[in-house]
C-alpha cells in the first residue's frame, strides 16, 4: 500500500482532504512527541516551567483533534468514501482521539517535576522509580515514533518493536512499583512525593497502552483486519504472519 493510492481520484479536493488528513495527524503526533520529550527533560530537572509549557501545549493537541474530526466529517459527508478511504478515515479518527489521550497523560506525568521544583532538600532522583519512570517514557517516547512513522510511510515493519516494548513498559512498572513499596516501608517521610511518581508511573503506562492502540489503528489501516481483540502474544503472532 502507498500514500499515493489516496491521490489517484478524479476530484482534487478530494484528495488534497486525503493528503491534509495525513498531515494533521502527523503534525498532532509531532506536537505530542514534544510532550513527551519535554516530560523527560522536565523530570530530570525538576522542571516546573517545562511542565507548565507541557500543559500549555496541550490545548493545541485539543485543537488538532477538533480539527481532524471536522475534516473527516467534511470527507464523509461529500465523497462518502469506500475501501481504504474510509479506513484512513476510521484510523485518523482513532489515533486522534489516542494522541489526545497520550498528550493528557504527559501533563499527569510531569506533575511529578512540578511537585518536586518546590522541595530542596528531596534530591527527585533519589525517589524510588525515579529510574524506571525516566526508562518508560523514554521507550514511549521512542516507539510513538516508531507508530507514526509506520502510519506515515504505511509501513507494518516495526510495529513488532512497539508491541514488544509495550510489554517491556509493564514490567518496568511492576518492578518500580515494588521498589517504591519497600521503599514506604523504611521512609515515611516521602510518601507524598512518592504517590505523585506512583501517578506518574502508571500515566507512562496508559502512555504505551494508547500507543499500541494507536499501532492496532495502522494495522487496520494498512491491512483492513480489526485486531483490537487480540492480546500482545496474538498480535505479535498476527504481524509475523501477515505480509508487510
Amino acid at each position: 500500500m502507498e500514500r499515493t493510492e489516496f491521490k489517484t481520484h478524479i476530484s482534487a479536493q478530494y484528495n488534497r482532504n486525503l493528503e491534509d488528513l495525513f498531515n494533521h495527524v502527523l503534525a498532532m503526533g509531532g506536537l505530542v512527541e514534544g510532550q513527551l520529550n519535554n516530560a523527560i527533560e522536565a523530570i530530570k530537572g525538576s522542571n516546573s516551567t517545562l511542565a507548565s509549557e507541557i500543559k500549555h501545549s496541550d490545548k493545541f493537541v485539543n485543537k488538532h483533534e477538533v480539527e481532524i474530526d471536522s475534516l473527516c466529517a467534511r470527507v464523509l459527508a461529500r465523497q462518502q468514501p469506500t475501501a481504504s478511504d474510509l479506513r484512513l478515515i476510521v484510523s485518523a479518527i482513532r489515533i486522534a482521539v489516542d494522541l489526545e489521550r497520550i498528550g493528557d497523560e504527559s501533563v499527569n506525568a510531569s506533575r511529578l517535576a512540578a511537585k518536586m521544583a518546590d522541595v530542596e532538600e528531596i534530591a527527585i532522583e533519589t525517589l524510588p522509580g525515579y529510574k524506571a519512570l525516566l526508562e518508560m517514557i523514554t521507550i514511549d517516547l521512542n516507539i510513538l515514533k516508531m507508530v507514526l512513522t509506520c502510519f506515515s510511510q504505511l509501513d507494518l515493519d516495526r510495529l513488532e518493536e512497539v508491541i514488544a516494548d509495550d510489554v517491556r513498559i509493564t514490567e518496568i512498572k511492576q518492578d518500580s512499583l515494588q521498589e517504591i513499596q519497600d521503599s514506604l516501608n523504611s521512609h515515611h517521610g516521602l510518601a507524598e512525593y512518592t504517590m505523585q511518581m506512583i501517578s506518574s508511573i502508571r500515566a507512562a503506562e496508559r502512555i504505551s497502552a494508547h500507543i499500541v492502540n494507536i499501532a492496532e489503528s495502522v494495522v487496520y489501516l494498512i491491512n483492513g483486519k480489526d485486531v483490537r481483540s487480540m492480546n500482545s502474544d496474538k498480535l505479535t503472532e498476527f504481524l509475523s504472519r501477515i505480509d508487510k
